[in-house]
């Protein structure tokens, strides 16, 4: 069998599905799987099959035309197309104040109405202002009064107000 031929094809193969993988196929898949199945076949097979001189060549050889590569996408501005070209600032992301939002102060007790059937949740009128709200699995209808049972977090419990 010619070694140094099926190691050259295995080699070519595996860099040109390396470069399919970067330019064309999105993400991480069978052919970037692939092109390093190739690639390490090719040096695999270089190693165990030729001579240390070959196998020492074709390793430079490799990295060679990574380096050559990397190079080529850096001085033809592809390389932009991969890298974020924008720093963030540390304290961009910092914790903002949360102005109000003109929400009614609600609180354990208020009284307020059901403007759409609670089962076990939907929205109730507190003063003037909208609000989602649930039961405890209670069916409560529309147009009843509620009474605010307890705030948890942002769920707001409510039960139906006996007169």
């Amino acid at each position: 069998m010619n070694w140094p031929l099926l190691i050259i094809l295995l080699l070519i193969t595996g860099f040109i599905l390396l470069m399919v993988e970067v330019f064309i196929v999105p993400g991480f898949g069978p052919v970037g799987i692939g092109a390093l199945l190739f690639l390490a076949a090719g040096g695999y097979l270089s190693w165990t099959k030729l001579t240390f001189l070959w196998a020492f060549s074709v390793t430079i050889l490799s990295i060679a035309s990574i380096i050559g590569a990397f190079l080529y996408l850096k001085k033809s501005g592809l390389m932009e197309k991969f890298v974020l070209g924008q720093k963030v600032k540390k304290d961009q992301f910092a914790e903002e104040k949360i102005e109000p939002t003109g929400r009614p102060s609600i609180s354990q007790g208020k009284i307020g109405t059901a403007i759409t059937n609670l089962r076990p949740t939907g929205a109730a009128l507190f003063d003037g202002q909208r609000i989602n709200v649930l039961t405890d699995g209670e069916y409560v209808t529309k147009n009843s009064k509620i009474k605010i049972l307890r705030i948890e977090g942002n769920r707001i419990f409510v039960e139906e107000e006996m007169a």
